[in-house]
């Protein structure tokens, strides 16, 4: 996704019909996994399967499950910072594998050092686009304060939500989790849903800093996005001990139950852990939130094509019409509860489609128009 970003800029700067076998190469990374589903192109299960994209986004916070994205993420973190040698016997162990710790000379190089060179290279990228001065001759303000600022900015906004929902959990937890099982998962539905918010408000803020300029605006972005990377892997190269196998110090994280959880002496430091390990979860999920309904929005026009469905299962098996594979038999009570999952993340799904359009069609159309004069934001 950064390598398509990257080429969105380009194509904005400096146009040329080359670059459709970029955009043909690139676009074809990202959407080749869902090319070879059967049934991606059908509307019904389209939205079942976005159904499902939502809730392993959001799994993993009151119970242990097999397969959630938090599960993902911790997983992909330990190849950096190993595991603890301690077993408590809790089943959430066992969906942990003995993943080797890597060697402190990799962890370096390809964590730490390559993460920073290559975010200081955009930074500099950026920081050269806005060293001209503007068509009335003004010198712009410091890109590089404006560039800390809107970078730094999530990460200080997901550090005061978590400290706040942290303070809740603490005291209200003991409490309502028992006669509320869910309520691990409300907080982290909380937690993230503010999260996404505060990245796209960020991104929308930068943007105007920029007086709507998409190019200077996407390459902004991408500035962002390698300064976010090259933090998160640092924090999680310099500044995280070892994880333990099982997923008890999340869901404690949520729940506010932090007794009872096997963690012996280290129940003192891993809230201090868990904090920094949830600035980082949290700008995770609300990226790949977001990533992931960009790429579904970008499958989303061939299903509005009439019978895309077929043609895409004929040139998938290349099977004749006559000979497709048909369609599953449901029962009545599975095809009901198939259209009332249809109907309601249909809605959903439109209403995201619905605020992705507006958050980028309004500011280009009346960019002319959004103005506001704020002597602070003139100096940023």
């Amino acid at each position: 996704m950064r390598t398509l970003i990257m080429l969105l800029y380009v194509t904005l700067t400096i146009w040329t019909g080359w670059i459709t076998y970029f955009w043909v190469s690139i676009l074809a990374m990202c959407v080749s996994p869902f090319l070879f589903n059967p049934h991606q192109f059908s509307a019904a299960d389209f939205l079942i399967d976005y159904r499902e994209f939502v809730r392993w986004m959001n799994r993993g916070n009151s119970r242990a499950h097999a397969n959630s994205w938090i599960g993902y993420c911790r997983l992909s973190r330990t190849m950096i910072t190993g595991y603890k040698k301690k077993r408590l016997g809790h089943p959430s162990e066992r969906l942990s594998g003995d993943v080797p710790r890597a060697k402190w000379r990799a962890v370096i190089f390809s964590e730490v050092v390559f993460p920073v060179v290559m975010a200081t290279l955009f930074v500099i990228a950026y920081m050269f686009v806005k060293a001209f001065p503007d068509k009335d001759g003004k010198q712009p303000p410091s890109p590089l304060i404006r560039i800390a600022i809107v970078s730094l900015g999530p990460v200080v906004w997901n550090a005061a939500i978590l400290l706040v929902l942290f303070m809740f959990s603490l005291f209200l937890g003991p409490m309502l989790d028992t006669p509320f099982p869910k309520f691990g998962s409300v907080m982290a539905f909380l937690g993230h849903s503010l999260g996404v918010v505060g990245m796209i408000a960020f991104f929308e803020f930068f943007w105007f800093l920029e007086l709507w300029n998409v190019a200077h605006a996407v390459l902004g972005l991408i500035a962002i996005i390698f300064i976010q990377r090259a933090l998160h892997k640092v924090l999680i190269s310099v500044f995280l001990s070892r994880e333990f196998k099982h997923d008890e110090t999340n869901r404690a994280w949520w729940t506010g139950k932090w007794y009872g959880r096997g963690l012996g002496a280290h129940a003192m430091s891993q809230p201090a852990r868990e904090f920094i390990v949830k600035i980082i979860e949290l700008s995770l999920w609300s990226s790949d939130f977001l990533i992931g309904h960009l790429l579904l929005f970008i499958l989303t026009p061939p299903i509005l094509i009439p019978y895309i469905d077929r043609l895409h299962s004929m040139l998938l098996f290349w099977l004749r019409p006559s000979k497709q594979i048909r369609a599953p038999l449901y029962s009545i009570k599975q095809k009901r509860q198939r259209r009332w999952i249809i109907i309601k993340y249909g809605f959903v799904y439109v209403l995201a489609f619905a605020t992705f359009i507006a958050l980028i069609a309004v500011p280009v159309i009346f960019r002319d128009h959004l103005t506001f004069n704020c002597s602070i934001c003139q100096g940023i």
